[in-house]
């Protein structure tokens, strides 16, 4: 032997010495070597804590002690020795048990010891606990699924939600066919039935002489008239939304004393649908009933703006304003019907109507969308 032989000899041993010290005081991890049959050779003191037997106790015995007693009965721990063995690493996770019969979840990991020759000498196999990483990873788990199942129910409730939202539109566009359709039937018996019995009458009174009933009659008639054309303004069908609206505004003006400007663009405002022209009538018709009742103005304008891809209307006046929930989305008694209705009927061509403080007055403005 050479000089140096004792020194290396030395090195080697504190070596040794210095990974035995390392083993001995790893707490985290059971690190032990067994037997090529699968006995306990060492023991540090990381197994101790997790498995809770001794040294003096595990020392000799077969590793299958740690395993669950169906995983024994397979042959599941000579089976991982086998693989080990074969491909030199084995690693895997499950349930293992300690002393005190009490499961728990581990991570494995067994590698085949071999000397020189190559002759398997046993096997080192470390492990640790993953029951917290585990059951966390459960946790994690159970509440991907949970939130799975509730975005799952989220989404059935909106599809509901929106199901239901279709139906309550249709039976909305319903509904105010039915009142438009029952406007013009009554517009229609108050001129031909009503209208014609006070015309008759008016003849008759005439040929009396009595001028204080002719008079009586005529208004009648003409207040019949009147109802029967705000009802549904027979100008609406057959001339068109500009014809209606000169009418009324021209109406609106005579009763109320307010000087109310309407303003058309393109000059040249083309026919729409039967649908958007009666509801853009109504919207007019609404907002300036409430200027009359409520505004306490001299003034008020109304526009109608067709441009490329929708219909603007407008209907401003220069009163004292409306009260301050009218304005955006809250509505009082006192006018909620009217603007409830006006928003509805706008609301059917996917169109948005809001009403607005202005200094001084109130601004209705309906955007309807048009669609090629």
């Amino acid at each position: 032997m050479s000089a140096s032989d004792p020194s290396r000899a030395n090195t080697y041993a504190q070596g040794s010495e210095i990974f035995r010290l390392l083993v001995e005081s790893v707490q985290d991890y059971a690190i032990f070597v067994l037997s090529p049959e699968g006995h306990v050779l060492t023991w540090n003191p990381g197994a101790e804590a997790l498995k809770g037997y001794s040294k003096g106790e595990i020392l000799g015995q077969h590793f299958s002690k740690f395993y669950m007693p169906e995983a024994v009965q397979s042959g599941w721990p000579t089976r991982e020795l086998a693989l080990a063995a074969k491909e030199g690493r084995f690693a895997d996770e499950g349930w293992r048990v300690r002393k005190d019969g009490s499961a728990f979840w581990a991570s494995v990991t067994i590698t085949a010891l071999r000397d020189p020759g190559g002759k398997l000498s046993g096997f080192a196999k470390i492990t640790r606990d993953m029951s917290e990483r585990r059951d966390a990873a459960e946790r994690i788990n159970n509440l991907n699924r949970e939130l799975r199942r509730n975005l799952a129910e989220l989404d059935e409730s909106r599809r509901i939600i929106e199901l239901r939202t279709l139906e309550l539109q249709k039976l909305s566009a319903q509904v105010l066919h039915v009142q438009d359709e029952e406007r013009r039937r009554i517009a229609r018996e108050l001129h031909d039935d009503l209208g014609q019995q006070l015309s008759l009458l008016k003849m008759v009174l005439s040929r009396s002489k009595n001028e204080e009933a002719d008079q009586i009659a005529s208004s009648a008639l003409s207040s019949v008239r009147n109802l029967s054309y705000l009802l549904h303004p027979p100008l609406l069908d057959e001339t068109g939304l500009r014809a209606a609206l000169d009418w009324f505004i021209d109406g609106v003006t005579k009763r109320s004393g307010i000087q109310i400007a309407l303003t058309i663009r393109p000059q040249d405002f083309p026919r729409l649908s039967g649908e958007i022209e009666t509801a853009i009538f109504r919207v007019i018709q609404e907002a300036l009933t409430n200027v009359v009742r409520h505004a306490k103005t001299e003034s008020a304008r109304v526009e109608l703006d067709k441009q490329p891809e929708r219909i603007v209307v407008r209907v401003r006046d220069y009163g004292q304003g409306p009260p301050a929930d009218i304005a955006g989305v809250r509505v009082t008694k006192r006018m909620g019907v009217g603007i409830a209705g006006m928003r509805e009927r706008i609301r059917q061509f996917g169109g948005e109507l809001e009403v607005t403080r202005s200094e001084p007055g109130t601004l209705v403005e309906a955007h309807i969308p048009l669609f090629a």
